[in-house]
């Protein structure tokens, strides 16, 4: 067995960046962007009124209340073409350009109108009320970095700056493909012994929020020409994930097919719970993972290792997040030689700090507690004993893996 940190190098110094397409701006929320991304243009590309009210010159309001002639006005979208002078003034609206001459403006609430005679009642300094040209950015401003993973808020700022359409990475195609006999298909009628292929639907669903396009495979029996045609549906894939099949039984046959198929091992076990059985490796520049059957370890290990091997694929430049601490709710026993991950339900504390409450079972079988589960405690191999009030390392399970 391998060190979960030793396991995660592996995988992140085999996999690479996917290719560049350019897709249209409306498709591009959450696909990660693939380079610096420049504005075409200033914003605003003039100096624009932030009120309604009227455009003036600052110096002429010194001795206000002062009366000033309309000259005209300013509307967002036209403008005023003239040049306003000393004691002159135009009406102006939100978004509306500046005039010439003009180098303030005084909201309306502030005025009062008499026919084209304007009087303003309170003073005002030059570029009150003004947005000057290129306030928010400039033509050629690099505002959305490459590996940045594109929001609602990023595609907005993507339209102000004139993009009509994006270059992202290419989401990575992942097979996911369910192996054994006593596998079947939500909603099948069950035989004997035969339990639900919920680990190929919790995949399906870790693949997309982590950015890449699900391949599904179906599910393969326990014969090895089953294996063998089904893997065929992989080659053209960026990553493979099996599920089940890859421990020591005499019916796990995925890591034997595999081999025939050319994988290279990278490696085989992982010193952690759940999770030990993980397989991984490479048929040519096909990356796979060969996932154990259970699904709260096919679950840890998506998070870990699936997740790490997506991100670097996709260019993504947001770091690995840091384990958060949180105060335990009960005593935990030292650690064996394997790295733990508890599934625990968040509590507020009495004085509102969070306190993890580790379920009393932790059995890799057993969904219902892992889809309860608010987050995971991480204990490092051969831990010491952790009285309850003591602080632990967590990983937060609440909401997507990928945030978007």
């Amino acid at each position: 067995m391998i060190p979960v940190s030793e396991a995660l190098q592996h995988v992140a110094g085999n996999v690479a960046l996917t290719g560049v397409e350019e897709v249209p701006l409306l498709e591009c929320l959450g696909r990660v962007v693939a380079r610096d991304l420049a504005s075409r243009l200033s914003h605003p590309p003039v100096a624009v009124s932030s009120m309604d009210g009227y455009a003036l010159r600052a110096a002429d309001t010194e001795n206000s209340p002062v009366v000033l002639k309309q000259i005209g006005e300013s509307q967002a979208g036209g403008g005023f073409d003239g040049v306003l002078g000393a004691g002159e003034t135009v009406r102006i609206f939100t978004g509306a350009p500046l005039p010439k001459g003009a180098d303030a403006v005084q909201m309306q609430e502030n005025t009062n109108a008499d026919g084209d005679a304007i009087t303003i009642e309170q003073s005002v300094i030059a570029n009150h009320f003004v947005r000057a040209a290129g306030m928010d950015f400039a033509d050629g401003d690099v505002l959305i970095k490459a590996g940045t993973v594109l929001g609602a808020r990023h595609i907005g700022l993507a339209a102000a700056m004139n993009l009509a359409s994006l270059p992202v990475r290419r989401k990575p195609r992942v097979a996911i493909l369910a192996t054994g006999n006593e596998v079947a298909m939500p909603g099948d009628e069950l035989g004997p012994s035969q339990i639900i292929s919920s680990n190929s639907f919790a995949l399906h669903s870790y693949v997309i929020a982590m950015g890449g396009e699900p391949v599904v495979l179906g599910i393969a029996g326990d014969r090895e020409e089953q294996l063998h045609a089904a893997l065929e549906g992989a080659m053209d894939c960026d990553v493979l994930v099996t599920i089940g099949g890859v421990s020591v039984g005499d019916y796990d046959l995925v890591g034997k097919v595999l081999k025939e198929k050319g994988l290279k091992q990278i490696f085989h076990k992982i010193a952690m719970r759940p999770g030990k059985p993980l397989l991984f490796g490479k048929i040519d520049d096909l990356v796979v993972f060969g996932m154990p059957g259970n699904p709260v370890s096919t679950g840890v290990c998506s998070m870990l290792f699936l997740k790490t091997a997506l991100t670097i694929m996709l260019g993504m430049t947001k770091s690995e997040e840091p384990l958060q601490s949180v105060v335990l709710g009960q005593d935990l026993e030292a650690n064996d030689l394997r790295q733990d991950y508890l599934r625990a339900r968040l509590e507020n504390g009495p004085e509102g700090e969070l306190v993890a409450m580790p379920f009393s079972k932790q059995d890799s079988a057993m969904q219902a507690r892992f889809a309860e589960a608010d987050c995971l405690i991480v204990r490092k191999p051969h831990a010491e004993p952790v009285k309850a009030g003591e602080r632990v390392g967590i990983m937060l399970l609440r909401g997507s893996v990928l945030s978007l």
